[in-house]
């Protein structure tokens, strides 16, 4: 069984990972139209392989997320 300490030291690394996730969701679901100026817009295949990473990424995302959900269920159930 882990300690109080070892869940929130994991719990914090987990809220870093998903702000870092939801910014790459973020990214990669953005218009073509909203980057950098003075770039043609994206490809139809690049914009594919856009919206697939995007998929992996907010699977990544579910994962993490729900690993959150047991470590602070832990950490309820054990005050």
């Amino acid at each position: 069984m882990e300690t109080e300490e070892e869940l929130n030291k994991e719990l914090e690394d987990i809220l870093t990972r998903i702000g870092k996730l939801n910014r790459e969701l973020k990214a990669l679901r953005r218009h073509q139209a909203e980057g950098a100026k003075g770039k043609l817009g994206a490809s139809f295949i690049t914009r594919r392989e856009q919206m697939i990473k995007a998929d992996e990424v907010a699977k990544q995302l579910d994962t993490v997320r729900q690993r959150e959900h047991e470590i602070r269920t832990k950490l309820h159930s054990g005050n």
